[in-house]
């Protein structure tokens, strides 16, 4: 009986910690009867590949490791390891079906024919390394007849022959590999990323080879997921937009930290320790001001005096980085226009201050009834705008008639009652002629919308 108990509790506990992680990220009923049926998503890494990933002792380690119990507390049931040999392995695990997902991997043509791939987590500097008695190259395009590694199988590796078809590269099994052939003269360099190299560097080359080199492209890695199990991307995409800025850089603060011993004779070197305190702090307090005072310019430039939503200009710059977005993971995203009704009524009845103390509060209570990752501004007048990523034309028309009741229901400070009139529109959605496929054609949309309504009797929601 106790035996029972304990089993149902477990079972209780369970079931409302997966509803939390649900809610959190604002999953589709489909995706959510995905995971219940799921129960357990599989995992395959590159098993060498610190201070990214690594299989030791038969655990997953690394920055990864961090990110995946993350991702995996926020969907809500068990990301499990697939042990490989080799990244090769890994590759073909997953052409198999053996696992569901890469932890950390980019899109090739290749690829795509197997996986899906989300938004990037990570982005790193694609570099080059050298013995030392080699010169720095400040133009990577112009390396020819120089005998380059990569690990065979890596993304980079692919994209680099067909962008640069003069380089010789030669493909190595590990990074160790790679680097120790540099270091016999085997090869001329070896390419990889600046954390992965520079984590080498401290463990085994110390002195002995050095970054020669840096690419313009940039390394930008997310979770591939399989291809036949799409809601698989739409969860991850929207966990990995959950992740907070703050546990993105106590990850890299973890694993990219340095440590030097070395024994010194501190006496003579007091004079110019404190030389270089002074000149130090000087500089970073120079550089403290100034960058709190461009920071205050950024925020000011985006920002609507008013209301201290966001201004048009930081509107649009959302809309174009939703819809490239769009283009590149087909990332659903729809928009809001909201329209106060009669607020002429209110200025010349009130006067224009009054008005302004309405518009502030109105837009309160929108900042205070959307959730954290909708982009909210001032559009102009009294119209406002919300961009609502991960979301498609129903989901938003559900979110703009809840804030539609919210404010007719709401007693304002100036004017007891207000209502406003709300316009819906979804990026990509099929409409005559084609589809909606730019930030112009949207914004339109919604606007037509919003006419609609208004034309309707206003205080309702019209969706196109």
């Amino acid at each position: 009986m106790n035996k029972l108990l304990i089993k149902i509790m477990i079972l209780l506990f369970a079931c409302a910690y997966y509803s939390a992680a649900i809610a959190q990220l604002n999953l589709t009923e489909e995706e959510h009867q995905y995971l219940q049926q799921k129960r357990v998503i599989t995992m395959c890494i590159d098993p060498d590949w610190m201070p990214l990933e690594k299989i030791e002792n038969g655990q997953h380690i690394g920055m990864t490791a961090d990110y995946m119990r993350i991702l995996e507390n926020k969907i809500g049931i068990p990301i499990k390891l697939v042990k490989t040999r080799s990244w090769a392995q890994s590759i073909e695990y997953a052409k198999a079906r053996k696992c569901d997902i890469f932890s950390l991997a980019m899109p090739t043509e290749e690829r795509l024919t197997y996986m899906n791939f989300t938004r990037p987590y990570l982005s790193i500097p694609l570099v080059m390394a050298t013995r030392t008695d080699k010169f720095f190259i400040a133009d990577l395009t112009k390396v020819k007849g120089k005998k380059l590694g990569v690990v065979k199988g890596y993304a980079f590796g692919e994209i680099l022959r067909k962008k640069y078809p003069y380089m010789t590269i030669i493909d190595v099994d590990s990074l160790h590999e790679g680097l120790e052939k540099v270091n016999k003269g085997e090869l001329y360099g070896f390419i990889d990323t600046l954390v992965t190299i520079g984590y080498e560097f401290q463990r085994n080359f110390v002195s002995e080879l050095k970054i020669a080199g840096k690419f313009d492209d940039k390394w930008e890695l997310g979770v591939a997921t399989r291809n036949d199990e799409p809601q698989l991307l739409q969860i991850f995409d929207k966990a990995i937009s959950a992740i907070t800025e703050k546990q993105k850089q106590q990850i890299l603060n973890q694993w990219l930290a340095i440590r030097y011993e070395k024994v010194v004779n501190y006496r003579d070197l007091w004079p110019w320790l404190i030389l270089m305190a002074v000149i130090l702090t000087f500089i970073w307090y120079r550089f403290y001001v100034l960058k709190k005072y461009n920071e205050k310019l950024k925020v000011i430039s985006i920002t609507d005096n008013l209301t201290q939503m966001f201004n048009r200009i930081k509107l649009d710059q959302e809309l174009i980085k939703q819809a490239n977005l769009y283009q590149r993971y087909q990332q659903p995203f729809s928009v809001i226009i909201i329209d106060i009704d009669h607020f002429k009524a209110v200025n010349d009845r009130y006067g224009h201050q009054s008005g302004d103390i309405v518009l502030q509060e109105f837009s309160q209570l929108i900042k205070d009834n959307i959730r954290k990752t909708d982009i909210p501004g001032r559009w102009g007048g009294e119209e406002f705008m919300l961009v609502i990523p991960n979301t498609c034309l129903e989901d938003a028309a559900v979110q703009a008639d809840k804030l539609r009741l919210l404010i007719a229901q709401h007693s304002f400070k100036v004017i007891e009652h207000l209502t406003a009139s709300f316009g819906v529109a979804q990026f990509g959605e099929e409409i005559a002629g084609g589809e909606i496929d730019n930030p112009q054609q949207l914004i339109a949309r919604a606007d037509k919308a919003l006419y609609q309504a208004k034309e309707e009797g206003r205080n309702r929601v019209v969706k196109r």
